[in-house]
Parts: structure tokens; sequence; C-alpha cells
């Protein structure tokens, strides 16, 4: 007897609720047929997977290491068919989208409201990721459209378009000397401590910050690493630090907060916004919706119109 997923799912219930009644009530099904399965379950696999007394039910040994693997079985199962939906029918369209932070208070929540309003039976899954690991998913097919932060290490395959450039302010606390609104120069900031985002989520950024930091003379002294922009302006907020962030984290409004402009910035040093997707074999759904960003991005770029909100 081979092993099945229905078998897999039957076990994975009993092993979780530690009961055949609950698991049975669970799967929408009746106990005697659910203790049946888990019988030819052990049956075709040689050993028992449960200790049954009349008062409880345990997991042996055994039962415990094929829970693990049964999850991880149907996890891929249940993934291999989403993937293979995706790829024979466009009624069942569904795009998968990673996402740094920084689009979070940028394009992303405009994007998705006008792609949902366009495509209301397209289902779009998000997953926040670093730059890096959105170019892996998308050169493995998990991925259909990354928003990521430029410049990339690796383009191979890949098709990149900046939709989005911010300058540099500076975040401070309220209680800092330099919570005036008076411009600050970059050199001022050599015994400061930071709050920065860790290198992996945008290498090329994070060395071009370092090596701004260098040329006005210092390195900086990072305190404190974070991945969200809404964590790193708290931990501004508590006095970590100050962290360079760009122009439109001014709209996040966070508490204990001042934003100050800065001097002796590179004038090619910005904070870009890019979507990337692979375009070999790309689908009519993924595609839609890099037309509804693009869209986005060119009314944001007309005087006086502001598209991201």
């Amino acid at each position: 007897m081979m092993v099945d997923l229905h078998h897999m799912r039957h076990f994975v219930a009993v092993a979780e609720e530690l009961h055949f009644g609950r698991a049975a009530s669970r799967l929408h099904m009746a106990q005697p047929p659910l203790s049946q399965s888990i019988k030819r379950l052990e049956t075709a696999l040689g050993f028992p997977l449960f200790v049954r007394t009349q008062r409880r039910v345990e997991l042996t040994p055994a039962g415990h290491v094929f829970l693990n693997e049964a999850r991880r079985t149907l996890q891929q199962a249940d993934d291999s068919i989403r993937m293979a939906r995706r790829a024979a029918s466009e009624d069942l369209a569904e795009i998968t989208v990673t996402f740094t932070s920084a689009a979070l208070y940028r394009v992303l929540p405009a994007a998705l409201r006008a792609h949902r309003e366009r495509f209301p039976m397209v289902e779009v899954r998000l997953d926040e990721r670093s730059t890096d690991a959105q170019l892996q998913g998308l050169l493995e097919g998990t991925v259909d459209v990354g928003f990521v932060t430029p410049p990339l290490k690796t383009e191979s395959g890949l098709e990149v378009e900046v939709i989005d450039r911010d300058r540099f302010c500076l975040a401070v606390p309220r209680t800092s000397r330099l919570a005036t609104g008076i411009p600050v120069g970059l050199a001022e900031l050599s015994h400061e401590s930071f709050v920065l985002f860790p290198h992996v989520q945008g290498p090329s950024l994070h060395s071009q910050l370092m090596s701004a930091c260098r040329q006005a003379g210092f390195v900086p002294r990072v305190r404190q690493e974070a991945r969200q922009m809404h964590t790193i302006l708290s931990l501004v907020a508590a006095d970590m630090g100050v962290a360079f962030v760009p122009e439109g984290a001014r709209s996040m409004q966070v508490d204990g907060v001042a934003m100050v402009p800065l001097e002796g910035m590179p004038d090619d040093l910005t904070w870009d916004l890019a979507i990337v997707w692979k375009p070999r074999g790309v689908r009519r759904a993924p595609g839609a919706f890099l037309e509804t960003v693009r869209s986005l991005s060119s009314r944001s770029r007309q005087p006086g119109h502001n598209a991201w909100s």
C-alpha cells in the first residue's frame, strides 16, 4: 500500500489534536473511518505512530519524526497545486508580491487599492523580504513582482525599473540638539549614534551611505539595526540614535521624532524604489499589476499630484 496525502492529513489532524473524536470533527468525518485510516497508515509504514490508552492518545518517537515530515510534505503538495493552478488558468489568477518596508509608505498601498478595483478576482499574496531574498524568489519562480532597493548586486535574467526616487533627511529625537529644523551637515554627525537598516536588506544603498560618511571624515557608530521604517523611527524616538531616512518618511509622523534637512550628501545618493520581475514567460495577471504600478509612478511625477495617497 502506498501512503497517500489523505492518510497524511488524517494523521496530522490526530497528532495535533491527540484525540480521535476532535480530529474527526476537524476533518468533517466520522471517527471509525478515521481510526481505520490511521491503522492502514501504520500498517503501510510498518511501525506504530500512536500509543493509545482508554484515557489518552500519544505520539510514539517515530510518530514525532513522521509528523514533522508529513507537515513538510503536505505544505509542498499545497504549494505545488497552487502554483500549477496559477499556470493553468488566469481565471484562478494569483500573484505573489514581495517588498521591502520602504514600499509600505510609498507606492505599494496605492497600487494594491488600484489593482483590486481593476481586478477584484485576482488574489495578491504579500511577503516582506530583504532585497536579496526577493531576487532569489524571482529567479526560482515563486515570486512574480518585487519592490526592492536598487542598485542590485545581480540582475541576471531579471527586469528592473525604478519607480520612485527620494532624497535623504535625518530623523533625530525631539530632545536632540539637532532638532532645530536647521539643515545639518553630514560632517556634523561624527559623534552621533545611528539606527540603520541591516546591510543584507539593501547592500548597495548601505555601502553608499557608509562611503558618504567616510568621505565626510567619519565611520558611523551603528548602535541598533532595524528592518522596518516604523521600527527605525520608534528607536530614534527612544533616543537610540539618529537615522538616515527618505524624505517620504516625514508622512509617518512618529511622536518624539523630528525630521531635519541634510547637507553634504552626494547628489546621486537617493533612496530609490524599484520594481523587479522575470520578463520571460510573464503571465497576464502579474503584467497587469506591473502596469498599475507604472501608471501610479507616472502620475506621481506630475507637478502637484501625489499618486501614493
